[in-house]
Parts: structure tokens; sequence; C-alpha cells
């Protein structure tokens, strides 16, 4: 998965802009992973969480190694191969912060979108992304960009160097 960003100035159709920082992805397969770790893995769908009022996506994928991998290749299949799993992500997105005293989170959907939906999630928070660092949009390489994203974003090695 590319590099991305969710932009807080594109509104979702319920009227919530992105949460100002990359994409989440959730690997769903058998065992961790190690911290930090850099590993190829498959896009199922995403879920359209609203944290406190902001847009933020997290995308549902299953690292190719994981024993299972073969045999998923979208949410239907998650659910077919791990029973209930599709319904134990969303009860945990909503609630996952409510040991904080914070109110439960909502979902724009309570149904995981299609990988192909997925897929145009993640391509199209990688060109904001790309726009936000000037490798591409107008003529200062900015165009599009929202001014809430400040200096967040555009000091770090990633955003000014090679992609």
């Amino acid at each position: 998965i590319p590099q991305t960003w969710e932009d807080p100035s594109l509104m979702s159709p319920q009227g919530n802009g992105g949460d100002n920082d990359p994409l989440d992805v959730m690997e769903i397969g058998e065992g961790p992973l190690k911290m930090g770790s850099i590993n190829p893995c498959k896009v199922l769908g995403s879920l359209e969480l609203i944290d406190e009022g902001e847009t933020d996506h997290k995308i549902i994928c299953i690292v190719l190694s994981d024993p299972d991998a073969n045999r998923i290749n979208s949410m239907g299949d998650l659910d077919a191969v791990k029973p209930g799993t599709t319904a134990r992500l969303i009860n945990w997105l909503k609630r996952y912060k409510t040991s904080d005293g914070k109110p439960e989170n909502s979902l724009a959907q309570d149904v995981p979108t299609s990988v192909e939906e997925a897929l145009d999630i993640i391509e199209e928070t990688h060109q904001r992304w790309r726009r936000l660092c000037g490798h591409g949009g107008g003529s200062d390489g900015n165009a599009f960009v929202s001014e809430q994203a400040g200096d967040f974003w555009l000091g770090t090695p990633s955003c000014r160097g090679v992609e």
C-alpha cells in the first residue's frame, strides 16, 4: 500500500473531512506481525470509521504469507473462512476508545466496501499525498491540498524525498 493522506478538506457524503493522516491498515491474519515490518498483503475491503467527526478509513487486508491468504480474496470470503470476523472488527472499531471515556465511534455504513472500492480509496488518498508533497497537482505541486495540512507532513523525508 503506497503513501496516503486523508485530506481534511475532502468531505464525505456525511459531511466529515479526512483525519489528516495516512490510511490505517488492519491485517486480519492468524499471527502477529513484527512491529514496523513491511509485509506484502492482499486488500479485502475497507470500513469507514467516523472518529470524533473525521473520516478514518480502515483498509482490511491479509498478509500474503498467511495460511488462509489463498482462500480469502474479499470480505465475503473472510467471513466464510473465519465466521464473525467482520462483526468483531465493526464492534471493536465502534468501541475501542470508550475505555478512555470517549463516546462510541460510528461507521458510515456497517457493510464493508468491496475490494475495488477499497483500492479506489487507496489510489485517491495516494494522489492526495502526492499533491501534498509536491509530486503532482497544480503548477506549485500542491493544488487542492487543504490548508489544514500545514507543515505537519511536509517536513518528513518521505514526503519531499523519493517516493
